[in-house]
Formats: structure tokens, sequence, C-alpha cells
């Protein structure tokens, strides 16, 4: 009998054997996650718990939904992944440090340059949680922030038209920088056009844009809120974070 379809028939048959055959693979994704900065190699013990517990309270559900067409293995992992993702959104993990930092951003001790990389990176990091949008929110970040989008930023999308193409594309974008915001939304739209699936006319695009940073300002603040930012602020971050880059 295959591995899959042995697998398979264990998750029918006996899913508390299948899971403990499963912990190898567990301890491997949350490793992975910890290397990759989502997530602290401290919490891996209790994290790879709540994996557990997590998938024995789904396993009804992935019993009734697993259909086959991909390898079970394939499929868990897949699971298991977003849960630790959904620990990765848990306040305790997104809202560090603490509040005062945010509340007076003007003020030069406030904004010295360890805690914007630390809130820099925590940025980067709630972006990737958005899986295939990503390419077009990190863009549009640092179109709103009136800062250059570089070639390399347009890569990940659904399309890449290639090196040349990508210059060309930042270049329509960068064309805007302190423009209105119709205007970005217009030259977003047109580079958006070709490096994903699906058009969004300038409307469509302003809305997808404040839903998406909205999300990401939650993500950032915490639930119970802990930090204070708003888009302005964010932007400022972005902003003041490059400023650092270019400094080093």
């Amino acid at each position: 009998m295959k591995r899959n379809d042995l697998e398979t028939k264990m998750l029918r048959e006996n899913p508390s054997e299948l899971l403990i055959s499963f912990q190898p693979i567990i301890r491997i994704i949350v490793r992975k996650l910890c290397s990759q900065g989502f997530l602290s190699r401290v919490d891996t013990p209790d994290l790879v718990q709540e994996v557990n517990r997590k998938l024995i309270e789904r396993m009804p559900r992935i019993q009734e939904q697993y259909d086959g067409r991909c390898q079970l293995r394939t499929y868990l992992s897949v699971v298991a992944r977003n849960i630790c993702l959904e620990e990765f959104r848990k306040p305790h993990l997104v809202s560090e440090p603490r509040a005062e930092v945010y509340e007076q951003v003007d003020e030069n001790p406030v904004w010295n340059q360890l805690i914007i990389k630390q809130e820099y990176q925590r940025l980067e990091r709630a972006v990737t949680l958005f899986g295939r949008e990503k390419g077009a929110l990190w863009t549009t970040l640092r179109s709103f922030a009136d800062l250059p989008v570089r070639p390399d930023d347009l890569t990940g999308f659904e399309q890449d038209p290639g090196e040349v193409e990508r210059e060309r594309l930042a270049g329509l974008v960068n064309q805007t920088i302190n423009k209105m915001k119709k205007d970005k939304l217009e030259a977003l739209g047109v580079v958006f056009a070709q490096l994903r699936k699906k058009h969004q006319n300038a409307e469509a695009l302003r809305k997808w844009s404040t839903n998406r940073i909205s999300e990401l300002i939650s993500m950032m603040n915490g639930n119970p809120q802990s930090c204070s930012y708003t888009p302005e602020t964010l932007f400022l971050l972005i902003e003041k974070a490059q400023i650092g880059e270019n400094s080093d």
C-alpha cells in the first residue's frame, strides 16, 4: 500500500495514530517559521503542543473535507502552517514593543534607529501574511509613503514580465511621488494589471488598498490595542526605516 493510501486509511480509522506519525513534520514547520522570524524559538515547544491541540479539534472537519486530490501530508502541512500563522497574529506575538513608543512620533528620542528597525521588521513579517497579495500591498505602501518603488519590489507577483519591464513599471509608479493619491492609484492600476491576473480600476484599487492597510494596522496595533498606528504613522515608519537603510 502506498504511503498516502496508508495515511488516508489512518485518517479515517485511527486519526490519533496519524497525528503521532505527523509529529516530525509539525516540528519542521514550527522550526522553519522560527528561522524566518515569524515566531520566537522560546515558544517552539508550546507552539507544537498548540498545533496538536488544534489539529485534534479540527480532525472531524479534516476527515470531512480531505478529498484525496493532493497528498495528505501536504494538506496537513498547510493546515499546521496556518495554525502557526494564527498564533503569529495573536497580540503577544505581534504587539511589541510598548505603546509609548508610538504615541509621539515626531519627537526624535522616540524614533531611535533600533526601535525603527524592530518595528520595520515586524511590519515586513506582517505583510508576508497577505500571501499572494503581499507584493501588491508592499508596492502600494511604498507608493503611498512617497518612496521609490524598486524593480525588486515587483517580483513575486502572478506574472513576471522580466527585469527590463519591471524597471519600466517601477518608473511609472515613481512618477507619482509627491502627487495626489488618485494619480498613485491610476499608476498602480496600470502596473498591477500587468503583474496580477485580474484588472482593477482606480476605485476598486482604492477600496482594496484601504481594506488591506486597515487590516495591516489592526495586526500591528494588536487586540487589545497596545500600539497606536494610523495610516500616516505607518507610512512615516516606512520612510524613517528607508532613511536608516540609506545611512548604514
